[in-house]
């Protein structure tokens, strides 16, 4: 199990030190395997300053830089592009070693010319993949030391890495509130209580689940919980959450992956996202009868063990319970509705079908050990309003454009259209002809986006003129790739507004977010 230190003080509020806090991690029965402190390999590099950068004589691409040194002024030869006089940068001197090109320097000639040091890339220091250039900071003092520099203004550059095994009896230590549980009950610091989200569902979800009877309880489902969100937009998950993951080693993939595998690894839930419109029809959760095949996440495909609980559709099995989802109904960038899952399985039976298919994954060695069954229903309210924040851009309004399912929209709304005024109407056809010229320009690619920030402004904010102003600078920022017919823009531009508006009026606040779905 790894974890950083800064997501730790997310949980649990202490002063300790990382040493304190391994030596107490280690009396808890959680024996700390590794501490990885990038501080201690970037403690040799100092802040320098470039004085002059000259064209080297034997080199088109080198420049003969001056630099200003705790020690002085250093000659070094440079060859990246923004090598230039006046920019604050790393410097490497002779005899320090460089980790990101497994190299201790010594002072050399290149091309003739003598060197003495190197000014360093994020890449070369392993901060990150960037090696176009060397680094150039906007702030710090000559001679400054860059780990502490890095600790004020980029902490989580820094941030120490701590590895512990998990013993079979300790799953509750699988996730990071765990661990500062355990720490806070230890008297090392308080654990921060965690938000208790709610998110009010306001329709059935249109994927109903059931468990079969052979399935139910001891040896397969205990508890399911699912909820339907609609109107996603899939993509990069926020810049905070791929800090998180990338810390511990994970690659993020998409909002909507990143955020279950945050959830697995911060409160030890494992959790699953369907697209739900890649679904035939509703979901059981029953027993395989062996030989079915299922092409998973990791790209391989798999025949069923017998007696292996599954989740089926019209298609056939979609996931492995607690273990791997499907491929088929795998989540991807054009996903808009999904159906996010959580559920207590059976150890035994998780580790039993797991073995059988030799599939390793987080899910499973985190479902045959042990999770908590009381979290199961938080799990999915807390997720949900995670899902939310991060990927619901849209309205249902959009999302039911966007899906050219116009008519339906109609009927959904058809109360709230015959309760708005024909002035009220005249007053968004005026303030929308004024936005003609953007409109003429605007894209097919953009309109979507331009319709989610109406929606969203309009139905949060309630005020007209400034939601009219927010989607003429949306679609004339998108603009490009082909313009749309204006009397098209404008038609369904109105429609949108319209039906915003409507919903204010009559006290209703469209929600992406279904009621929760049970299994029995």
């Amino acid at each position: 199990m790894k974890f950083t230190l800064s997501w730790l003080k997310e949980h649990l509020d202490t002063t300790a030190t990382v040493d304190e806090i391994a030596e107490a991690l280690t009396d808890l029965g959680l024996e700390v395997e590794e501490i990885v402190n990038p501080l201690d390999k970037l403690a040799p590099f100092t802040l320098a300053k470039v004085v002059s950068a000259e064209q080297h004589p034997d080199a088109d691409r080198l420049r003969v830089c001056m630099v200003q040194t705790d020690e002085g002024e250093k000659q070094i030869v440079c060859g990246a592009p923004n090598a230039r006089a006046g920019i604050t940068v790393v410097l490497a001197k002779p005899g320090d070693y460089v980790p990101g090109i497994d190299t201790t320097l010594s002072v050399g000639k290149i091309r003739g010319v003598e060197s003495h040091g190197m000014m360093a890339s994020e890449r070369e220091l392993e901060l990150s993949d960037e090696h176009e250039g060397i680094i150039e900071l906007p702030s710090g003092e000559v001679g400054q030391s860059f780990a502490d520099w890095l600790a004020q203004n980029r902490p989580e550059a820094v941030d120490p890495l701590i590895e512990i095994a998990i013993t079979p009896n300790r799953p509750d230590a699988l996730g990071v509130h765990g661990i500062a549980r355990d720490l806070a009950a230890r008297g090392l610091g308080t654990l921060k209580p965690l938000k208790v989200e709610r998110v009010e569902g306001t329709f059935d979800s249109p994927v109903k689940v059931s468990i079969s009877e052979d399935a139910l309880g001891e040896g397969g489902c205990h508890v399911f919980q699912g909820r339907y969100i609609r109107g996603v937009k899939n993509g990069p998950s926020p810049a905070w959450l791929q800090r998180r993951l990338k810390s511990i080693g994970l690659r993020p993939i998409s909002a909507l992956v990143d955020i279950t595998n945050f959830f697995t690894h911060d409160r030890n839930r494992p959790l699953h996202v369907f697209d739900a419109d890649k679904l035939a029809g509703d979901l059981t959760i029953c027993r395989a009868e062996g030989g079915e095949e299922m092409l998973a996440l990791d790209g391989k495909t798999y025949a069923m063990p017998a007696g292996a609980v599954v989740f089926k559709d019209g298609n056939g099995v979609e996931n492995v319970g607690g273990i791997m989802g499907g491929e088929e109904t795998g989540c991807s960038d054009e996903t808009v509705n999904v159906l996010l899952e959580a559920a207590y399985w059976d150890h035994v039976q998780v580790a039993t079908t797991g073995r059988a298919l030799k599939i390793n994954s987080d899910a499973r060695y985190r479902n045959e050990r042990g999770i908590d069954p009381g979290y199961n229903r938080q799990a999915v309210e807390d997720a949900t309003a995670m899902i939310v924040a991060q990927t619901v851009l849209v309205t249902p309004i959009v999302a039911a454009l966007s899906r050219s399912a116009v008519a339906e929209l109609m009927e959904e709304f058809d109360e709230t259209l015959r309760a708005l005024h024909a002035n009220r109407i005249q007053r968004i056809a005026t303030l929308l002809v004024e936005a003609r010229p953007a409109l003429i320009t605007a894209a097919l690619a953009g309109l979507g986006r331009a319709f989610a920030e109406v929606g969203a402004v309009m139905i949060v904010g309630g005020n007209i003129n400034h939601a009219t102003r927010v989607m003429t600078t949306a679609i004339t920022l998108e603009t490009s790739r082909g313009a749309l017919d204006l009397a098209l823009a404008l038609g369904l531009i109105l429609l949108a507004l319209t039906l915003a508006l409507n919903a204010m009026a009559m006290g209703l606040r469209p929600r992406p977010v279904g009621g929760l779905t049970y299994g029995r």
